[in-house]
């Protein structure tokens, strides 16, 4: 038997978020896009991505999600309910310009391609982190 339990977020919208916190949701989504790029770009040069250097880039990853959680809790108000389907929209952003530019406008992210794959590895270990701390920050509520 399975059993399938949905939660809605009330609000006098169809949409769990309101437009105000639904454009800056976005804008979060493009801005984190464009900061997880440039960090592949940026940290393929110097050696971020691989070997012991990658645990401490995975580790960023962590403390750079949590906090951007809590970024996006702050700037659009948002209460506990609406924090994880608020990130799963942000990074849903995110992650469109991520497969357009990687497939497509790849030198954004560098020009070696096990660099790219090695940064593209450290943005999807990214998304979890997100939705995990997304998940951790609202069970805390």
């Amino acid at each position: 038997m399975l059993i399938i339990a949905t939660s809605q977020v009330e609000t006098k919208e169809k949409f769990p978020f309101s437009r105000r916190q639904t454009f800056i949701i976005t804008i979060i989504g493009l801005v984190f896009w464009f900061l997880g790029a440039m960090t592949v770009q940026l940290g393929g040069r110097i050696g971020l991505f691989g070997g012991l250097a990658g645990i401490g880039a995975f580790v960023l990853g962590m403390l750079f999600a949590w906090y951007g959680v809590k970024l996006i809790i702050f700037m659009c108000k948002l209460v506990p309910k609406q924090y994880v389907p608020a990130t799963a929209f942000g990074l849903a952003v995110a992650t469109f310009c991520d497969g357009i530019c990687i497939t497509w406008l790849t030198p954004i992210y560098g020009t070696e391609w096990k660099v790219v794959g090695l940064g593209a590895a450290w943005i999807l270990w990214g998304a979890c982190t997100f939705l995990t701390s997304a998940f951790l920050q609202a069970y805390r509520k």
